[in-house]
């Protein structure tokens, strides 16, 4: 079995990809020098739909140090929803932040605060209807060369689209159980505005027969779309493009990496038979 990875993770972000009473976010681009030895707090922070809140929180490190990142333990972490409820997250140990009571659900906005010290970040992201994944199969490849003359596959997904909504779309992809944290694809309600279903091939991710292939796809609001997009850009400048890295554009404010997302899903799998 060999498979293709679709994009790299971007190698100075210690995320784990895989989220003020206005709740308007402030979104700021931060360059980041691989050899500042200031460390940056990154956040990778979620509410999924009918479960509570996790945040991760982590310190980048020097690109060329062995030491791992470190956790920020101490930080009061809470939530809030514009109905006005709210939670304070409790933490488990390692920068891992997790809540109990308010569970995600689907129309509703979420409010992030993080404080470390005398510091405060603050960042929103609202949930969208759950798409539905209507269709799952796969079709033959001609390849890139790369499996050991194995025949190779794509997957051919249909999602159920509602016009009615500015949703956006993110795809994550598991082969053979084993998250692939640094593969995924993204896609606009504008490239389908009229239509009910969207199908579409990624075909720079193949698999061959006797694979097991799961295929989750979560619906995004826009700023979660325009933080992979941006994420996309960087992976391909570090790809060859040869231009300055940067990073993208955060929803929790200023000197702070990572993104807080509110999104809902649906997943299903397929193994690839013999014909």
């Amino acid at each position: 079995m060999k498979s293709y990875i679709i994009f790299k993770a971007m190698f100075f972000l210690s995320l784990s990809l895989l989220i003020g009473g206005s709740l308007q976010s402030c979104e700021e681009v931060i360059d980041v020098d691989l050899n500042d030895a200031d460390p940056k707090l990154s956040v990778d922070a979620q509410i999924t739909l009918d479960q509570a809140a996790q945040v991760q929180l982590s310190y980048t490190s020097n690109y060329f140090s062995a030491e791992e990142p470190k956790h920020e333990e101490n930080a009061i972490v809470s939530i809030s929803d514009l109905d006005g409820n709210s939670e304070t997250l409790s933490h488990l140990g390692d920068g891992l932040y997790i809540g109990k009571l308010m569970r995600g659900q689907v129309g509703q906005k979420y409010e992030l605060t993080i404080t470390v010290g005398d510091k405060i970040y603050k960042g929103s992201s609202s949930m969208l209807t759950p798409t539905e994944i209507i269709n799952l199969g796969y079709e033959k490849f001609d390849g890139f060369g790369g499996s050991d003359g194995e025949e190779e596959y794509n997957v051919v997904i249909t999602l159920k689209n509602n016009p009615d909504e500015e949703n956006y779309y993110l795809i994550k992809y598991f082969l053979n159980d084993e998250e692939k944290e640094d593969t995924y694809s993204v896609w606009s309600h504008e490239y389908f505005a009229n239509e009910e279903t969207i199908e579409f091939t990624p075909l720079r991710f193949s698999f061959t027969k006797e694979d097991i292939v799961t295929i989750v796809a979560y619906s995004i609001d826009e700023g979660t779309y325009d933080y992979y997009s941006e994420l996309d850009e960087i992976i391909d400048q570090d790809g060859g493009s040869g231009s300055t890295p940067f990073n993208p554009a955060s929803n929790m404010g200023k000197d702070i990496l990572g993104y807080f997302r509110a999104w809902s899903f649906d997943q299903q799998s397929l193994k690839i038979e013999e014909e």
